[in-house]
């Protein structure tokens, strides 16, 4: 079957070719017979397109025919898999509803987490500028009255 395509390019290419030499009023003698000329060539050419599709047509009728336990085989095949596929992604499916209940859920859990974290964050904070502005007081005190020890 995949021989026919290198000639069927070449008769593709040769009648292009004729029908550009046969459109030229050099070739032609003329117009009416360019014209015809033309017409024939280009009748040739599909009915040669014709026979090499017959041909082809003929030559996958034979082989699906001659391979047909191959073919069933591989229809087979590809049906179990497509079914554990179509399981496969019944149950995600199925999943999703509960899934996003768990990620609602986590989303929550997490963000009441950040909540609580940021406020001890936020307390840790305050506790250290005050017991900074402390220090810096006992030290500008400490340094007014250098005998009051620290």
């Amino acid at each position: 079957m995949l021989s026919h395509i290198p000639r069927l390019r070449s008769s593709v290419i040769a009648a292009i070719f004729v029908a550009i030499v046969c459109g030229t009023p050099a070739a032609a003698q003329s117009a009416e017979s360019g014209e015809i000329s033309a017409q024939a060539t280009l009748d040739n050419f599909v009915a040669y397109l014709k026979t090499e599709t017959n041909e082809a047509v003929i030559a996958a009728a034979r082989l699906a025919r001659d391979h047909k336990d191959s073919l069933d085989a591989a229809k087979s095949y590809l049906d179990q898999h497509i079914a554990s596929w179509r399981a496969a992604l019944s149950g995600q499916k199925a999943k999703m509803p509960t899934l996003d209940k768990d990620v609602s859920a986590l989303w929550e859990a997490w963000r009441e987490t950040a909540v609580s974290s940021w406020a001890t964050i936020e307390r840790s904070a305050h506790d250290i500028v005050d017991w900074i502005a402390t220090w810096m007081r006992h030290q500008s005190l400490s340094d007014q009255n250098p005998q009051t020890p620290v």
